[in-house]
C-alpha cells in the first residue's frame, strides 16, 4: 500500500479540496462538540467537552488558513471563470442544435426560453439541496 503517491491535481484543485475537507472536520468535530456536551448536561468546563472545543478552534483556524490561501491564490476567480465558460459552451450547443432543427423564430425563442426555466429550476434545486444538507 503506497502512502503517498503522485496525483493529476491543480494547485487550485488542491486548495478546493482542501477548504471542503476542512470545513467537513469543522462540521464533524462540532458534532462531536454538541454530543459531549448533551453527554455532560451542558458542562462546559468538563474535560471531554472542552477537549472537542479546543478541537474545533483548532479546526476552525485551520479552516480560516486555508480558505484565505485559496483565496489568494484566486480559486474563487478562476471557478467564476469556469463557470461562465461552461455556461458559454452550453448555450453554444444549445443555439447549434437549434439551427440544425431549422425551428421557426417562435419556435426556437420558446426552446431557448424553456432551457432557461429548466436552468433556473436546477439552480434554484441545487440551492435548495445545498442548504438541506449544510449544518
Amino acid at each position: 500500500m503506497d502512502v503517498a503517491r503522485e496525483l493529476a491535481v491543480s494547485p487550485w484543485d488542491a486548495l478546493l479540496l482542501s477548504t471542503r475537507l476542512a470545513a467537513g472536520r469543522v462540521a464533524w468535530v462540532d458534532q462531536q462538540l454538541v454530543e459531549a456536551t448533551r453527554a455532560e448536561d451542558g458542562n462546559a468546563d468538563s474535560p471531554r467537552v472542552r477537549r472537542w472545543l479546543d478541537e474545533s478552534r483548532r479546526e476552525r483556524n485551520l479552516l480560516a488558513r486555508t480558505a484565505k490561501a485559496a483565496v489568494d491564490a484566486g480559486v474563487a476567480e478562476r471557478l467564476v471563470r469556469q463557470v461562465e465558460l461552461e455556461g458559454r459552451l452550453v448555450a453554444e450547443v444549445l443555439g447549434r442544435t437549434l439551427d440544425a432543427l431549422e425551428l421557426t423564430a417562435e419556435q426556437r425563442q420558446v426552446a431557448f426560453a424553456t432551457a432557461h426555466r429548466e436552468l433556473l429550476q436546477l439552480e434554484a434545486t441545487e440551492v435548495d439541496g445545498a442548504g438541506e444538507g449544510a449544518g
